[in-house]
Formats: structure tokens, C-alpha cells, sequence
């Protein structure tokens, strides 16, 4: 939920403005300074990804891993992004445009490979986790998951390959070379949370080195993008922090009293990441009229959250468990009775 925060904070009080998404807006100098550096939660969704991932990929079945990424990503991406297609479509907001050819191409995810955007911004990463998974799902049906930790090495040395001296747009997409450390540092900690190893840890600080390489080297996009200066010290401060915060997490002894809150706040995450963006331009820019850019923000991000948390609660975990019994019992064989 802390990523997701981070990111929404960082769309509403810094990129949106920069982007020229919505209108100047009157912040203190130090909270769109301190929000700049929100994007850097993107990269902590991937470090949960990869741990989640090689956590839940041990001993599964193929079409069992695939049926519970399916369930867990396209239900809610499917009607999140309807919603967010449908907001563009009625706000009349000039900075927005939807059709249907975009919405379709939308529908099957990848929609830049059919020369159409994204109906919303934050889907690019969506892209990346999907991948991710079909290269995790290969090796599941390879039976060479278990061999992960002899695999990442390569990866990592092949992604600085391409970053630094071939430079494939295709080689970055289709192996994710840009965020692969990240990836790879999940997937580590995993394994190091399990069985302590030499090998592990040094796994570890070749993720970790080449995590913080690519997020020192990704500031000067940012820079050009959005005509500021990023601070290399403080980007490499809150990977850092990120990481140890989450070594520091996974290691707590939680009352099972909060297990259903820490359950819901979790669960509630992606709904939050894929909603807030464009439609959040779209509710602030209307209620600038009325209210302070402070106070427009703070209303629709607290909107998003309790709308992120209901929907999780009322929509999300009931329609995913329907359509993950479904998918699963259709290849399950039926039992015979005389």
C-alpha cells in the first residue's frame, strides 16, 4: 500500500502538473520535491512481484500458476480500465481522448504492439508483470524453476549487456532488462528468508548493484521529461530504505488479530495503482474550482483509498475467487459414479 501512496503522490503533486496533465497547481516547493521521487515505488511493486512470485511458484503446476496470475491480474484490470475509459469518455476534459479501437486494443493489454496507448499511464508496468510471469510460467513447465538462482545471474549480466551496450528496445521489453534487478532481488530474499547461503547473498548484492545502476542511470529521463534535476544520493537513499524496510517487514511477527487488515491493505493495492491516475486528473482538475490544489488532492486520493478498499472487499476477492474455481475445476477430472 506504501508503494501505491508513493506513486499516487507522486502523479498528483508532481508528474501531472509536469506533464501538463493538469493545471499549475499551488503546492509547497518541498512536497512536489519530496512527491518527485514517488515513482521510485513502481520499482518496490517489483521487488514484491519477484518475491510473491518465487514464493508461490514453488511446487505448482503450470496451469495453476497461470489460472492464479490470470485471476489475480486481468478481472480487475478488465473493469478498472472500463471505468477509467468511461471517465475520459464523459468528462470532457480536452487532455484526455478515448475510442473504441483504443479501448479494445486496451482490452487484450498489450495495446501499444497495435499502435494504440494506453488507456491509462500506470498500464506500462502492468505490461512488464505480465511478462515477467510468462517467463516464470516457462520455467515451471520447463521443470526448471528450481533452478531460478543459477538462472538470475545470467539475467542480470544480460540485462547490463543490453543497457549499456546494445541498447534493443525489443531486448528490454521482452526480458525486462531495465528492471530485471528488482525482479531479482525479490525473488533472493525469498530464497535467502528460506536458507541462508553465501551464494544467495552474494546473488543478493549483484541484484541489489545492479537494481541501483539502473535506477541512478533512469533519472536522466526523468530530468529530460520533466526538466529537473533528480538527486542521485537521495534516489539510492530510498532504494535502500525500501529494501531494508521490506527485509525489516517480512521478518515481523504479526498478531493474527491484524492478519485481515494487513490482508485488505494489501489486497486493496492494485485497484488503488490502477485507478487513480487519469482519473484522478480529471477529479482534481474539477474540483479546483472549488477547493485549494491541497485540498482537491488530498479528497480524491483519500476517495481512491476507500474506494480501493471497498472494491477489493466487495467486488475483487468475491469475482476472483469465482473465476479461479471456475478456470480450475474445468481441467480438473470429474469423479465417476456407478
Amino acid at each position: 500500500m506504501v508503494a501505491a501512496l508513493s506513486v499516487m503522490l507522486y502523479h498528483f503533486a508532481f508528474r501531472g502538473e509536469a506533464a501538463g496533465e493538469l493545471p499549475s497547481l499551488d503546492l509547497p516547493e518541498l512536497l512536489k520535491t519530496v512527491a518527485r521521487y514517488g515513482y521510485l515505488g513502481v520499482s518496490m511493486f517489483f521487488i514484491i512481484s519477484g518475491f510473491v512470485i518465487s514464493y508461490s511458484a514453488e511446487d505448482r503446476k503450470p496451469y495453476d500458476f497461470l489460472v492464479s496470475r490470470f485471476v489475480r491480474i486481468y478481472p480487475t484490470f478488465l473493469i478498472l480500465m472500463s471505468l477509467t475509459a468511461a471517465t475520459i469518455a464523459l468528462s470532457g476534459n480536452p487532455q484526455f481522448h478515448i475510442d473504441l479501437k483504443q479501448y479494445v486494443a486496451n482490452v487484450l493489454v498489450f495495446s501499444l504492439i497495435l499502435g494504440e496507448p494506453f488507456v491509462d499511464g500506470v498500464y506500462w508496468s502492468i505490461v512488464l508483470e505480465i511478462v515477467f510471469y510468462g517467463w516464470i510460467f516457462l520455467l515451471i513447465a520447463l521443470g526448471q524453476f528450481r533452478h531460478i538462482l543459477s538462472i538470475l545471474p545470467i539475467w542480470i549480466a544480460f540485462s547490463f549487456v543490453n543497457e549499456v551496450f546494445i541498447g534493443s528496445e525489443n531486448l528490454q521489453n521482452l526480458f525486462i532488462t531495465e528492471y530485471s534487478g528488482f525482479f531479482s532481488l525479490g525473488i533472493v530474499i525469498n530464497k535467502l528468508k528460506r536458507k541462508i547461503s553465501l551464494y544467495g547473498i552474494a546473488l543478493f548484492f549483484m541484484a541489489g548493484a545492479y537494481s541501483l545502476f539502473t535506477a541512478l542511470s533512469g533519472a536522466a529521463w526523468y530530468e529530460e521529461a520533466y526538466s529537473v534535476d533528480f538527486s542521485r544520493e537521495v534516489i539510492a537513499g530510498i532504494i535502500f530504505a525500501s529494501v531494508a524496510v521490506f527485509f525489516l517487514f517480512i521478518n515481523l511477527k504479526i498478531d493474527s488479530r491484524y492478519w485481515p487488515v494487513a490482508r485488505l491493505l494489501g489486497g486493496a493495492t492494485y485497484a488503488l495503482y490502477l485507478v487513480h491516475q487519469n482519473i484522478g486528473y480529471i477529479a482534481v482538475t474539477a474540483l479546483l474550482d472549488r477547493f485549494s490544489a491541497g485540498s482537491a488532492i488530498a479528497i480524491v486520493s483519500t476517495a481512491f483509498i476507500v474506494f480501493s478498499l471497498l472494491f477489493h472487499l466487495l467486488v475483487e476477492r468475491r469475482l476472483n475467487t469465482l473465476i479461479k474455481r471456475y478456470l480450475l475445476g474445468f481441467f480438473t477430472p470429474k469423479t465417476r459414479t456407478a
